[in-house]
């Protein structure tokens, strides 16, 4: 197939006027880019008066369900008078309380090392190096603690570490872009249990030197409970006094209120014994929450109330959202979203940390974080219910997606090498595996709805995912009947379909699916994803060769160009589809397979213009996105912006992480093996059967013109795409069934030639 694809691309011929078209098609692609596709109001003030505070209040493990008007009153009143929203727990490692609270504080992606978190009151004792936290910080930094309170003594392991992450992030870039505006941090409370040191909060209020001015996290802040379930909790007296002692000089004041974290560390007990020691644990943090709320001016002050990281029992559903309570000055009832996700309800973990700048009117001096402020959309409704459905639908689909998507997998792995059996070694398969091959298009179809349907339970969305490709598989088979090939292109047609309305209406249906994306893990939010973005690429290519093939004029071939036009738009609008890297991908393949499709002939002149116009389209639209408020960019145009702002390390940043992501991919997704397979049945399709591809050129050449837009796709979305083998694969759907499709039509009519022969001989 490569080799027809090659000797397609460098026929020569004169140039002629396709280039003019060309230049036309692209240039009137960029403007449309430039259209805004809606708008997003966004509401802050920027004054910040000497007295306004802000506090974060840490309560770990908690989820949406233990808030509640019986048992936790004051944080139910926050809700209802401010708003609701769930934070995604993305980080540089997994999915734990000390990872996350540094990317919180770094508004980045951050994870901790071997040490984890080192942090102390200056006078603590560090027992296994004989030394005072302030003597053992200043040993290892090279810096003097001054007057700070508490000292996150193994910042150099963090700060080494990360250096060789190919991230941006800057440890303590909250806590420093205070500090440079003369605002003061305080951290009270930790999450120490039975010996072992925990203190989350130090990692989120700390500046870049590992500083906190006011604060302490101390074993004074524990008392112990012998007659409770959890030995140790938070003194919640003590914590009162020092929170009175630092808020008068402190700007930010974070509580770390960790009572439900230790009871999931304590030894297993009753359901009941267990059931209420939690209740009492949350009574208790209420209380907490309810003193913090009376001396808090909600016209003048910010809370923000969330636990670090999930629950265990959530963890096991897959649930790994953190319910974000805002309340205070600018919060308005309703629920959180950000430029982040553009998703109702959803927000970044790494909004967290500008949210509070925004809150002081401040801007990231440093440059690092990759978070936007959080805003309120306005919600009619009950706001603890919907997020609980949120979260559950998000799970589910979590869930579904390692067993669906792996599956789907193993089905094109085992179809595909029955058909090249078939095709090869033992013929009368063909019955069998022409629509179990068909089958294989129809799961992207079905895949779409499947998410939007309430089956209720996870073995449910399973045997609907295998009852519903049954049934679209045996009815298009009937339709058509003895034309597998045309079968195929109707069912890529209706899935071209549906994702072009999906994405003109707000990707509701991609967003639930399983070849969709997780926004549980906080790769992508909104937009097409890379999956569908094959699926859409492959398909189009394919169905308009189809069309050309039967309709070959130059008023179709007009249609299509338009078409082709619309798409681009589509993929790459930060509105729409914002695929970033769909941006440079759909452009040439479809430019490709025009250039095809008109019989022109190349040449380096030719070629290197063509290349010229989708870069400055390319330019064009990230030139407008990053001209827009940060908030309303997309992830394409804040990445722009940090490189602006960053220069060349910064874009060698970018790159670095692209390409070890993708090379990440290539060795452990799933994806690879279905490449690798569909590598190796092209490379064999073209040698064997022998005549069968050259029969198929000169019979059908428009279709194999398409298949080498669809290679031309699929080469360079693996090239720059930062999950390329994953857009790669799914564009090769459309380019291995139909030739093998085609194969068994071929050796199909070839069969019916020799038996008349046959019967003429006898």
């Amino acid at each position: 197939m490569i080799k027809y694809y090659v000797q397609l691309i460098i026929k020569s011929m004169k140039p002629t006027i396709f280039l003019s078209g060309l230049s036309v098609i692209v240039l009137t692609f960029l403007l449309l880019m430039a259209l805004p596709t809606g708008s997003y109001a966004l509401g802050s003030e920027n004054d910040s008066p000497p007295s306004r505070k802000a506090y974060i209040i840490l309560v770990d493990k908690m989820a949406v369900e233990d808030i509640s008007p019986e048992l936790t009153p004051n944080i139910y009143r926050m809700v209802e008078n401010g708003a609701l929203g769930l934070a995604t727990s993305r980080t540089l490692r997994g999915q734990n309380n000390m990872d996350s609270s540094l990317t919180i504080g770094s508004g980045n992606i951050a994870r901790l090392y071997a040490k984890g978190i080192m942090a102390y009151d200056r006078d603590e004792a560090v027992t296994s190096q004989g030394k005072t936290a302030a003597e053992y910080y200043c040993s290892l930094t090279g810096y003097e603690p001054g007057n700070s309170a508490v000292l996150f003594v193994n910042l150099p392991e963090v700060v080494i570490g990360l250096s060789e992450e190919n991230v941006s992030t800057i440890p303590g870039a909250l806590g420093e872009n205070l500090h440079l505006n003369d605002l003061e941090v305080a951290v009270l409370g930790n999450s120490d249990y039975d010996g072992e040191m925990l203190r989350i909060g130090a990692a989120i209020g700390m500046d870049a030197d590992g500083q906190i001015a006011y604060g302490d996290v101390g074993q004074n802040t524990l008392t112990y409970l012998p007659r409770r379930f959890i030995n140790q909790g938070t003194d919640y007296s003590y914590l009162q006094e020092k929170l009175a002692a630092v808020n008068p000089s402190a700007d930010l004041i974070i509580l770390e209120l960790s009572d439900l974290a230790r009871l999931e560390k304590s030894v297993m007990a009753f359901p009941t014994l267990y059931a209420n020691e939690k209740a009492t644990c949350l009574s208790e943090i209420d209380q907490m929450v309810g003193h913090v709320l009376n001396g808090f001016d909600p016209d003048r002050d910010l809370v923000l109330l969330f636990p670090p990281s999930a629950s265990s029992e959530q963890l096991k559903l897959k649930n790994s959202f953190l319910p974000v309570v805002a309340y205070g000055k600018n919060i308005s009832p309703g629920s959180l979203t950000s430029g982040s996700t553009r998703r109702n309800f959803i927000i970044a973990s790494t909004d967290i940390a500008p949210t509070v700048l925004d809150f002081f009117g401040l801007k990231d001096q440093l440059n690092s974080m990759i978070g936007v402020p959080v805003r309120v959309s306005s919600f009619q409704g009950d706001t603890l219910d919907t997020a609980a459905v949120i979260a559950d639908s998000a799970s589910t689909t979590t869930r579904l997606r390692t067993i669906l998507v792996k599956s789907y997998v193993v089905m094109q792995i085992v179809f595909i090498l029955l058909a090249v059996f078939a095709i090869f070694w033992f013929k009368p398969l063909r019955k069998l595996a022409e629509p179990l091959v068909l089958s294989l298009v129809t799961v992207p179809l079905v895949f779409l709805f499947l998410g939007r349907i309430p089956f209720g339970q996870d073995i449910y969305y399973i045997l609907g995912a295998i009852v519903l490709v049954t049934l679209v598989t045996i009815l298009f088979t009937k339709i058509f009947k003895e034309n597998m090939f045309y079968a195929f292109i109707y069912v890529s047609s209706l899935t071209l379909l549906i994702l072009i309305i999906d994405t003109l209406t707000g990707t509701s249906l991609i967003q639930c699916s399983v070849l969709g994306y997780d926004p549980m893990v906080g790769a992508r939010y909104y937009g097409i994803g890379n999956e569908y973005m094959g699926i859409m690429l492959g398909s189009s290519i394919i169905t308009a060769a189809a069309i050309f093939e039967k309709y070959s004029s130059r008023l179709v071939l007009a249609a299509l160009t338009l078409f082709f036009l619309f798409l681009c738009f589509i993929i790459g609008n930060p509105g729409l589809g914002a695929q970033s890297d769909g941006i440079i991908t759909a452009p040439v393949a479809f430019l490709v397979t025009l250039f095809l499709f008109s019989n022109l002939k190349m040449n380096w002149g030719l070629l290197a213009a063509v290349f010229g116009i989708v870069i400055a389209a390319a330019a064009a639209l990230i030139g407008y996105d990053i001209h827009k408020p940060v908030e309303l960019q997309s992830h394409l145009g804040r990445s722009f912006n940090h490189i602006v702002q960053g220069g060349s390390k910064e874009l060698w940043t970018i790159l670095l992480r692209k390409a070890s992501m993708n090379i990440h991919l290539i060795r452990y997704t799933i994806w690879s093996r279905v490449f690798l397979v569909m590598f190796l049945v092209l490379s064999l399709l073209v040698f064997k059967p022998v005549g069968a591809l050259r029969q198929l050129l000169q019979e059908r050449p428009v279709l194999v013109k398409g298949f080498a837009g669809l290679i031309t796709g699929a080469v360079i979305a693996l090239v720059i795409n930062d999950s390329g083998i994953v857009a790669t694969s799914t564009t090769c759907i459309y380019l291995v069934i139909p030739l093998l499709l085609l194969m068994f039509e071929i050796q199909e009519n070839k069969l019916e030639e020799d038996i008349p022969s046959a019967a003429e001989n006898n």
